[in-house]
C-alpha cells in the first residue's frame, strides 16, 4: 500500500526515529534485582518457590496491564506517525490498521452503522465521534501489543504526557489518572508481596509505640490548651483595661478639640482683621503703582523715539560701509589677478624643488642600503661590550658581597670563641666558691 493513498489520520510525518531512546521500566528493574539463583545447594523451601513464581506471575499480569493502558493512551498519537508504523509493523497488519481506521474516518462504509444516532449526526452536519461504534479497535490494540519493538515509542510518548501534566495539572485526563492508579497499585503489590511476617510485626510494634507517643502529645497538647486559655483569660482582662483607657482619653480628646476650636476661631477672627488690613494697604500700594506706570510708559516713548533715530544713523552707515567693501574686493580682484601669475611661477619652482627632493631620497636609499647593516653590526657589537661589562660587574659584585659575609662569619666565630673562653674561665673560677659553700657546717 502506497503511503500517500492513505487517508484519515496515518497520512501525518513521523516525529519519532527508528531508533527512539529505550524507557526502562520500574517493573522489569525490580523483577530483575528479585531474581534467585535456583542453582545453588542451599535452595529455598517449596512452599517459598511457589510464592516467588506467583508473585512474578501476579506481577507480569500486573506490567501487561499497564502497558496495555498505556497503549491505549498513546493510541492517538501512534495512529499520526504512519513512517514509524510502517517500519516495525508487517504488511498485512499494516493492511488491517488503515482498513479499520478508514471505517472508522468513513462510518458510511463501515459495519456499525447500526447505530442511527451516527446517521442523524452526519444528516445534521455533526461530524465529531461522539456515538460512533466500532469493535475494531480492540484488533488494532491486539495488533500493536504483539510488536515488542513498540514499546520505547510508547514510553516515551507516556513521559511526553507526564511532563506536560506535572507542569500543568489542569490538563490531567482520566486515563492517565487511571494509569497512575494502576502504576501505584502495582507497586504497592508489590512491596506487600515482600514484606515478611516479620517486617508486618515490626510495623504493628512500631505503630503501637507511635500511639503512645501520640497520646503522650495529646496530654501535652491539653496541658498547652489550658495555659493558653488562662492566657487568653488574662488578655481578655487586660483588653477591658486598656479599653477603659481608652474611653478616659477619648473624652479628654474630646475636651481638647473644644479648646482647639475656640482658639481656631479666635485666630480666624485674627487673620479677618489683618487681611482687611492688608487689603487696605496693597489698594494704596497699587494707586502708587499706576501712577509709576504712566511715568513708565512716558519714558519708555521717549526711549523708543531716540532709538528710531540711532536706528535710521546707523543704517546709513551700513550702507557707506557696504559701499566700500564693494570697491574694496574690486581692487582685490584686480591685485589678485597679478598675484596669481606670480604663484603660478613659485608653483612651478616648487615642484622642481620636490623633483630634486625625491631623487636625493632616492640616493638615500640606496645609502641606507648598505648603512643600516653596518650600524646593526656596531649597535650589536656594543650591546655584547655593554654584557659583558655588566657581567663582570655583577661577578665583582657578587665576590665582594661573598668576601663581606665570609668575613661576618669569620668574626662571629672568632667572637664565639672568645666567649667560650670567658665562660670556661668563668666556671672554673666558681668551682672553688662552690666547693667552699658546700662544705659541711663542724
Amino acid at each position: 500500500m502506497d503511503p500517500p493513498s492513505m487517508t484519515g489520520t496515518l497520512q501525518s510525518t513521523s516525529t519519532y526515529s527508528d531508533s527512539s531512546k529505550t524507557s526502562s521500566r520500574s517493573g522489569q528493574s525490580t523483577e530483575k534485582e528479585r531474581e534467585m539463583d535456583l542453582t545453588k545447594d542451599n535452595a529455598a523451601s517449596p512452599i517459598d518457590l511457589e510464592c516467588h513464581i506467583q508473585c512474578e506471575r501476579i506481577t507480569k499480569i500486573m506490567d501487561d496491564a499497564i502497558y496495555k493502558c498505556k497503549l491505549c493512551l498513546s493510541l492517538p498519537e501512534l495512529v499520526q506517525e504512519y513512517r514509524t508504523l510502517y517500519n516495525l509493523l508487517t504488511p498485512p497488519h499494516m493492511d488491517d490498521l488503515t482498513f479499520i481506521f478508514e471505517q472508522y474516518d468513513n462510518p458510511l462504509f463501515s459495519a456499525s452503522l447500526l447505530n442511527m444516532a451516527v446517521m442523524e449526526d452526519l444528516k445534521a452536519g455533526d461530524l465529531s465521534l461522539k456515538n460512533r461504534l466500532n469493535p475494531e479497535l480492540g484488533h488494532v490494540l491486539y495488533i500493536m501489543n504483539s510488536y515488542p519493538n513498540l514499546r520505547p515509542i510508547v514510553e516515551e510518548v507516556i513521559d511526553k504526557q507526564r511532563e506536560i501534566q506535572a507542569n500543568d495539572k489542569t490538563k490531567l485526563t482520566p486515563g492517565f489518572e487511571f494509569l497512575m492508579e494502576l502504576e501505584q497499585f502495582r507497586d504497592l503489590m508489590v512491596r506487600q508481596m515482600e514484606t515478611t511476617a516479620a517486617e508486618e510485626l515490626s510495623a504493628k510494634i512500631s505503630t503501637k509505640k507511635l500511639e503512645a507517643s501520640n497520646e503522650s502529645l495529646i496530654a501535652h497538647i491539653k496541658e498547652y490548651s489550658n495555659t493558653l486559655k488562662e492566657e487568653t483569660e488574662r488578655f481578655e482582662q487586660t483588653m477591658v483595661m486598656k479599653e477603659e483607657m481608652i474611653t478616659k482619653l477619648e473624652h479628654e480628646l474630646v475636651i481638647l478639640s473644644h479648646d482647639a476650636t475656640v482658639k481656631l476661631k479666635k485666630k480666624i477672627l485674627d487673620s479677618e482683621r489683618q487681611m482687611v488690613l492688608a487689603t487696605r494697604s496693597h489698594t494704596v500700594k497699587n494707586e502708587l503703582l499706576k501712577e509709576e506706570e504712566v511715568e513708565s510708559r512716558e519714558a519708555y516713548e521717549q526711549l523708543l523715539r531716540s532709538h528710531l533715530i540711532e536706528e535710521k544713523n546707523q543704517r546709513a552707515r551700513r550702507f557707506k560701509v557696504e559701499t566700500q567693501l564693494l570697491s574694496w574686493l574690486q581692487k582685490y580682484d584686480l591685485e589678485m589677478s597679478d598675484k596669481q601669475v606670480e604663484l603660478d611661477e613659485f608653483t612651478q619652482k616648487y615642484e622642481d624643488e620636490v623633483e630634486k627632493c625625491q631623487e636625493l631620497e632616492k640616493k638615500l636609499a640606496e645609502q641606507d642600503i648598505e648603512y643600516i647593516p653596518l650600524m646593526a653590526e656596531r649597535e650589536a657589537e656594543y650591546n655584547q661590550e655593554m654584557t659583558e661589562k655588566m657581567n663582570k660587574f655583577l661577578i665583582d659584585h657578587a665576590a665582594r658581597v661573598i668576601q663581606h659575609a665570609w668575613r661576618e662569619v669569620l668574626t662571629n666565630r672568632a667572637e664565639k670563641k672568645k666567649l667560650r673562653k670567658i665562660i670556661r674561665k668563668l666556671q672554673e673560677a666558681q668551682v672553688p666558691t662552690n666547693l667552699i659553700k658546700g662544705k659541711p657546717k663542724k
